[in-house]
């Protein structure tokens, strides 16, 4: 059995009652960066707290629940299932949208224009210049929301990078700085700077890069909804993997060719399955009951 601390984070919109008892509680009701949400008590934890190297330590919203369908026990039990060298254990909720993307930048910048760019001036900043246009995220990496819970080692390899980043957002003068703090389209709205956005897709970035961490994905296509996205979004997930894992092009090829049906192909799916006839029925439904598997 893996030693684990796994928190929740009390925010100030928040109750105690709201949270899962069997996680323990990282306190940011105080609210004092509202900049920075979920960033600022992790970042405070990390700073401040000495860590056990071999434990597994995870930082998650009070919306984990409602997003993964899993409580603390199911959390446990996949994390003692997975392997002694295993480094980070992902819960991203069902990630059909990105999955249409070559990676979660390329995904982010259609949701917050310009996240690309910024992105991009960061990691070269940081002394990280490789193009992120070249970058495959696929679903043995990507990271949704900061569902993921890791050993300290890559914590500690998260936090370099996020520090980093919130040096520069704080800097006023610093042109790259602005472009960070610049509020950008979230939800119909434009309250949420872009550098959060940035911030989250940090842990996808190292371990899309850095082959020397070991990561174990719960499903991330059991998804409580849009099931009628799923299919589209399975095949070029196993697209972008075994461009990633063999380097032929074909592969990317057909991915982006696939991509370009979306619309046309997930209508249809759609329109299948809402039919009792229809051809697709069954299979959504198979898709759907994945959402109650607590663990595989």
């Amino acid at each position: 059995m893996h030693s684990l601390h796994t928190y929740q984070i009390l925010n100030h919109y928040t109750s105690v009652k709201e949270l899962d008892p069997g996680f323990e509680v990282l306190d940011n009701s105080t609210n004092e960066r509202p900049d920075w949400y979920e960033y600022w008590p992790i970042r405070r934890f990390l700073l401040n707290q000495t860590l056990d190297e071999n434990a597994f330590y995870g930082f998650l919203s009070p919306k984990f629940k409602l997003k993964t369908n899993l409580g603390a026990a199911e959390v446990r039990a996949f994390i003692d299932a997975s392997s002694p060298d295993t480094d980070v254990v992902l819960f991203s909720p069902s990630i059909h949208n990105s999955a249409l993307f070559l990676n979660v930048f390329e995904h982010g910048n259609a949701e917050h224009p310009g996240l690309s760019q910024v992105a991009g001036s960061f990691f070269v900043r940081i002394g990280h210049p490789q193009l992120l246009e070249d970058l495959v995220s696929d679903s043995r990496n990507t990271v949704h929301s900061n569902y993921f819970i890791a050993k300290p080692r890559f914590w500690r390899a998260w936090l370099k990078i996020t520090e980093q980043l919130f040096a520069i957002a704080e800097l006023p003068g610093d042109s790259l700085g602005i472009q960070l703090r610049a509020p950008t389209r979230y939800r119909g709205r434009r309250e949420v700077q872009m550098k959060i956005f940035l911030m989250e897709r940090v842990a996808t970035w190292i371990l899309a890069t850095d082959p020397r961490f070991v990561a174990r994905a719960r499903d991330p296509f059991a998804a409580r909804s849009r099931i009628y996205k799923l299919p589209l979004a399975l095949m070029c997930d196993a697209l972008k993997i075994a461009y990633a894992t063999q380097g032929r092009k074909q592969y990317k090829d057909v991915f982006l060719m696939l991509r370009g049906f979306a619309k046309l192909w997930t209508l249809q799916i759609r329109v299948s399955g809402a039919l009792k006839a229809g051809s697709a029925r069954p299979y959504l439904r198979l898709l759907k009951s994945y959402w109650d598997k607590k663990a595989e």
